[in-house]
């Protein structure tokens, strides 16, 4: 299967969002709540939400951190 070019940059920033969301609520659901009989499903939910936000957010933002960033790039 392969992407289309213009699709690319969207599926690269998913997967991004997806195991950057995945690992940051781990970290922060096994520190704050430590690791008990709940931890999978608090995680789960945890990481759920902060894809929802995150994902949409990104999809975005990028674009116009893109075109800021190439001012400036030679």
């Amino acid at each position: 299967m392969k992407i289309a070019k213009k699709n690319e940059m969207k599926v690269t920033l998913t997967i991004m969002i997806t195991i950057m969301t995945f690992i940051v609520t781990f970290v922060s659901v096994s520190v704050n709540y430590g690791y008990h009989a709940g931890f999978i499903a608090k995680w789960m939910k945890s990481w759920g939400l902060a894809f929802v936000v995150a994902l949409p957010v990104v999809m975005v933002i990028m674009p116009i951190i893109k075109r800021n960033i190439a001012k400036y790039v030679e």
